[in-house]
Order: C-alpha cells, then structure tokens, then sequence
C-alpha cells in the first residue's frame, strides 16, 4: 500500500517540506547507487570565482566549501572555519580552521589556501566578476597553519554571510597551480563529493569523497544532466530515467502532487524573477516609458493564469523571505489608461518595438512567463521581440550590458542584501545590466555595510529599496517558491533556502 501526498507551504524557518507522509516506517538509509538529477541549465564553470548562477552554483556546491556555511533556512554557521573571534574595534576577524581537511588532490586546507582564495578573488589579474564579494577586505594573514586573519577596511555587519558564499569556496594553491588556464575545467575542493567527467552544456558527474572530513556521502555518484525543456524534465521523472528535477512547472504541481511514484518539495526561496530594462538604450533611459511598462504589467493576472498562484507578489527586488525586504513597497498597479498617457507623453504614443530577452528552462516557466508579458505589453504598443538563446548566450549577452529589456531571476548566496545589491544596483556593480547611476543608491550600499546596529542597517537597506524603486530599473513580476520533485523511492534531499541543493544525505531505495 503507497499513500498519497499533497502540498503544504513550508515556512523559512521550517525544513524544506515533502508531501505527506509514508502509512509504513521510512526504509532504513542505505549507501551506493547513482543518483540522476536533471536541470533546466548547464554548468558554466568549475572556477568558483566565476559562478554567476545558481546551477552552477548547484554543481560545483557537492565539491567546494567555504570557511562558513549556510543550513537549509538560512542560518550562518561553522564550515571549513570551526570558530572566530572579532576585534574590540570589530574589523579584524581571527579564524580558527578544522585540521585534518585535505582537497581532492591530497594537498591540506590551512590558512595558506585561505590566504590564497581570498587573494586571488581580489587580485585583478584574475578577472573575477565576483570581485566585490570581498571589496571590504584590507589585509589577510596567516598566523598559523590552523589559524588565518582577515581584517576589512571598516566594520563589515554581513561578514559572515559573505563568506558563505559560492565566489569564496576554499581552492587547492597547488590544484590552481598545476591546471593553470585549464583551472575553470577540472576542481579540486573539500566538499563530499569529487569531480569525476564533465561534458560542458551536457551532463557533470560527481562521485563520493571517501576521504571526506564530515560525514561521507551516501550515494556512488551524482550525475546532473542538463533538460530546458520543462515538459521534457517532467517525462524524464515520470517515467524513472531521472532521480531529481528542479523548476517543476507550475501546470503540472497538482498531478505529480497526486502521484505515489512521486514525491514533491517545495521550500520558499530568496529569488525574484523580475524585468529589467537597460537605462543606457534609448527609450529606456525614459522615466515614463518604464513607468508605463510598470503600470502595463499585469502581475496578479501572471501569477494566477501563468504559475496556478503559485508564488508571492510584492513590489522590492529582494525576495519577501530575505531580511530587511521593504515589504511596505506594493507591485506596480495594473493601470493600462495611465500606462498609454505615459507612453504619450513620452513620445510613443503608437508604441515602439525593442529586443526582449528571455531565458528557457532556467527559471520555472520562463519562456511562457516572456510570452505572456510579450502579450500584455502589446496592449500599450510596445513589440516585445523574445530572444531565447541557451543559458549560456543569454548570460553573455547580460553581461555585454546591450541588451534593452530582459526578464531574469535574482537570487542571494548569502541571504543578506548587501551582496546583490552590490553587485545590481551600484554604479560599478559587475551585474548591473541595467545601467543604473544613481548616487544615494552607492552611498546608502555604502553605509549599510558599516552599520553593525541591526535596526539602523535596515532603515538604510529600506531607503536604498525605496529609491531603486522609484527609479524603477526593474519590475518584480513575483517571488519564486523552489518546486522540485523525486522519484519516491528517492530519500533526504536537501533544498536550501539560497536554492542550493545538498545531495550528501540522498539515498534510494
């Protein structure tokens, strides 16, 4: 006899949630097998100082770690760092790191490779577009072996979250030493897994850490395999050629939901899928013709018709579960009449067309998600042109900072603010695509980073929100809710709040 299982909304603070519960005991956890796990986007990169994205994120995650580490509802805590101190003046952080850490290639974890990491991240040379994750550093230090300095320019309130981030994931000196160029294609980390093949855009295969520090992994090997189609990722689960799919589409939540074959996640998230428009491209740089594409946007009706309600509305870039969200900030009102008296006065009063990115099987339904929005934006004359190259194209021309209008997703490493905001929203952010220039907006990132008092610090982070907001670079379309699916006899694993998912305790039966 197999049960039933059906949804309920986890809260942050809750584990990530699967449907219903087994009539009989659960299996005992047993070890070895492969586990198969299909996604909508490939791997980019084995360099952690380059990742930009989630699923590479994912990928390099089973290999690499950081001195601290995040739990599944967002907590900082110990990683390769057991414990740290901080200085009476609050800038000078004393770390003392676990022993006996090795990397894959037999090397030591010690404060060296800490030293070395942290450098290299910073040092210009290495070109890392994530160079900001350790702006606020002054100087690093080895004081022992077991025992690395960091000491930050100013006080620096998110210091450890920041360390928990994908860019800072420890490296072997002698792993990156010996590859050379070729560093960005093989890995060497700490982590519970280690890399075994990787075909970039097809398919990554991991296999057990036998020598792992913690806890050994349960499974032989985990193989990520790359499907954008949301459609195809679902035929591949049901029918059993794939363990794990992520970005489960919303149209097919209620059927896998009723299937005994399957068992379903779904966990809130810090991402934000949103539209952005580039300020430098004509007639973006236009106030009123982002306004009138605020106002042309109807994001209830996008919520219920497109994603079956699934999801949060809300008016702030920064997910509803991340602290400090400007919550009071509402979506855009659906106003078409104000939308065309905007476009008039701007100057379009028939419209205009212009280039529309749109990325397919990276975010849950978002090529249908483009289209809908495409749709809605004719009523006030504007021709949305969908591009919808590989994920791969589609970062590429974002970070070629020429493209007008795009729709994305805005996730957080570390579930603290200052990290995206950094990176999106200052002049000189490495993601800022949408050429945003706005000096209250670099002070206010500024400040909120040395504020150690917590609620000061998110008086800031609201007046930087509120700013960003009226400036309207972006249009939050909704909050994005995780929704993965297994196959049932697929055990313990682990959704992250930050999207990250842990597959060392995943076994099957």
């Amino acid at each position: 006899m197999t049960s039933r299982r059906t949804f309920h909304r986890a809260a942050v603070a809750a584990a990530a949630a699967t449907l219903g519960a087994p009539v009989f005991a659960q299996p005992k956890p047993r070890n070895g097998g492969t586990l198969v796990y299909a996604a909508g986007a490939a791997t980019q990169t084995l360099d952690p100082q380059f990742i930009t994205d989630v699923q590479t994120f994912r990928a390099v995650g089973t290999m690499y770690e950081a001195l601290t580490k995040q739990d599944e509802n967002g907590k900082v805590g110990p990683g390769l760092a057991l414990s740290w101190t901080l200085s009476p003046d609050k800038r000078t952080w004393t770390f003392k790191l676990r022993p006996g850490v090795t990397f894959h290639d037999g090397t030591p974890c010690n404060a060296q490779a800490v030293k070395f990491t942290y450098d290299r991240i910073v040092n210009p040379a290495t070109g890392s577009p994530r160079k900001s994750t350790l702006a606020m550093v002054e100087s690093t230090a080895v004081v022992d072996d077991l025992t690395f300095r960091l000491t930050t320019k100013q006080p620096f309130a998110p210091l450890l979250a920041q360390l928990s981030a994908y860019n800072v994931y420890i490296l072997s000196p002698t792993h990156v030493a010996k590859e050379g160029a070729n560093f960005s294609k093989t890995a060497s980390g700490t982590g519970p897994f280690k890399l075994q093949s990787w075909q970039p855009g097809e398919k990554l295969t991991v296999v057990r850490n036998d020598k792992y520090w913690g806890e050994k992994a349960r499974v032989d090997s985990v193989v990520f395999t790359v499907v954008p189609e949301d459609s195809a990722r679902t035929l591949l689960l049901l029918s059993g050629q794939t363990d794990v799919i992520s970005e489960v589409p919303n149209v097919m939540v209620k059927r896998l939901g009723s299937l005994d074959a399957v068992r379903m996640i779904r966990k809130p998230g810090y991402r934000t899928i949103y539209i952005g428009m580039n300020l430098a491209v004509p007639p973006f740089n236009d106030i009123r013709v982002r306004q009138a594409i605020g106002h042309a946007i109807n994001t209830p009706a996008l919520l219920q018709g497109i994603l079956g309600g699934i999801g949060t509305l809300g008016g702030s870039l920064e997910s509803s579960v991340i602290e400090g969200t400007a919550k009071e900030l509402p979506p855009y009102p659906y106003d078409l009449a104000k939308a065309r008296k905007l476009m008039a006065e701007a100057g379009f009063p028939n419209g205009f067309s212009t280039e529309f990115l749109v990325p397919t099987g990276r975010y849950n339904m978002d090529r249908q998600l483009g289209e809908a929005v495409q749709g809605q934006l004719a009523a006030i004359g504007i021709e949305a042109k969908i591009q919808a190259p590989e994920f791969g194209a589609y970062l590429a021309a974002l970070n070629s900072g020429k493209v007008p209008m795009f729709l994305s997703g805005k996730g957080s490493p570390t579930g603290d603010m200052d990290f995206t905001q950094a990176l999106l929203m200052s002049s000189t952010g490495k993601m800022n695509y949408f050429s945003l220039k706005n000096a209250d907006v670099d002070r206010l990132i500024q400040q909120q980073r040395v504020t150690t008092d917590p609620q000061e610090r998110h008086r800031l982070l609201s007046e930087l929100q509120a700013i960003v907001y009226r400036e309207e670079p972006t249009i939050t379309l909704y909050y994005e809710d995780q929704l993965w699916a297994t196959r049932a006899n697929v055990h313990d694993v682990k959704v992250y709040v930050n999207e990250f998912v842990d597959f060392s305790r995943a076994w099957k039966s």
